[in-house]
């Protein structure tokens, strides 16, 4: 199960140890969130640089055999975790996520959960190193999760399709038993199952065809689902995970872009993600109408996130109703790219 984990943060503008031990007070904050508020016009690009702090404390059952993930998706720019005062993990780039195990750092009731972060344009940490034409905002500017997992999980699955009818579904396994088995399953927008296939766990690679697939495109996001679900050997459910996919394939020729085997022609801009005063913590909801603006106002069907870790793709409504449904046309929609 996850959480969101954006409420009950303390803030300090300066990093110390008694921060960090929890001994000297915080501001209450709440996630997303930007180290300093910079006025509209003639920002200052170091009034934003420091070495400063999150924290918040963190209430645990402590079921027998759980694990214990903490997940940041933007943490501008070198992130060192601590659970319960032991240095857990350290992340060194502003503009991708980063996952954590902490079980072994975990006890049932509260635990002390900080995050000192270095907002600093370190030259030794992408972007940083030559030359820099934007502001780089600091903090916790993406929501935080804890994730609660069995003992063997589903620690990734990604999809990819070859045409516009067939998909390859990868899946990393993490201490799976030897006799475990993997299910996987494709829904429509409807819901309705369009393949389902079953096989041993030590096999993590699906492969599908969905003759009647409709397609994505930039006129009409047709978007699946994909569920994994990975089982005992006597059927019991072990993890399930789920991700959003399209139908689609992206060529670049000679004469220009096609997709889906179609000459498309791309009208797009580079957006940033940085916002009036609050720099890069903008939440969802705000990320979701830039995209509205970009393809119903704007009238693109692309756009480069420069350093935003954003998707890049625009589409108009989706059957649910998302102003974004189709972002990317990969199985992260609306996540930061990892691959």
């Amino acid at each position: 199960m996850r959480y969101s984990l954006c409420s009950d943060w303390e803030f300090t503008a300066q990093w110390s140890e008694d921060f960090l031990h929890f001994t000297v007070p915080g501001q209450p904050v709440r996630l997303p969130h930007t180290c300093k508020e910079v006025p509209l016009h003639y920002a200052d690009s170091t009034a934003y640089q420091m070495l400063c702090g999150y924290r918040r404390t963190l209430t645990l059952a402590g079921q027998p055999g759980e694990r214990v993930f903490l997940q940041f998706d933007g943490a501008g720019h070198i992130a060192t975790l601590y659970v319960n005062g032991v240095e857990a993990a350290c992340h060194r780039c502003g503009y991708t996520a980063f996952r954590t195990e902490i079980t072994a750092l975990v006890r049932p009731g509260e635990n002390q959960i900080a995050v000192k972060l270095d907002t600093t344009e370190n030259p030794d940490v992408p972007p940083f190193g030559f030359v820099v034409d934007y502001l780089t905002y600091g903090g916790l500017y993406r929501e935080a999760w804890l994730d609660l997992r069995g003992p063997a999980l589903i620690a990734d699955l990604y999809v990819v399709t070859p045409s516009v009818t067939a998909a390859r579904i990868y899946l990393t396994l993490d201490a799976a038993p030897a006799d475990a088995r993997l299910q996987v399953e494709l829904r429509d927008t409807a819901g309705a199952v369009v393949w389902c296939k079953e096989q041993p766990a030590r096999q993590p690679v699906f492969s599908a065809d969905v003759p009647g697939a409709a397609p994505w495109d930039d006129c009409c996001p047709s978007l699946y689902t994909c569920t994994a679900v990975l089982r005992a050997a006597g059927g019991a459910e072990l993890d399930r995970q789920s991700t959003v996919f399209g139908f689609r394939t992206a060529e670049f020729r000679a004469d220009g872009f096609y997709l889906n085997g179609k000459k498309t022609f791309l009208r797009g801009l580079n957006r940033h993600q940085c916002y009036p005063y609050i720099g890069y913590a903008a939440p969802e909801a705000l990320q979701r109408e830039d995209a509205r603006i970009l393809r119903q106002v704007l009238g693109c069907n692309i756009f480069w996130p420069s350093a935003t870790g954003w998707a890049c793709w625009c589409l108009p409504r989706s059957p649910a109703g998302s102003t974004s449904a189709g972002m990317a046309g990969k199985s992260r929609p609306w996540k930061t790219c990892g691959r």
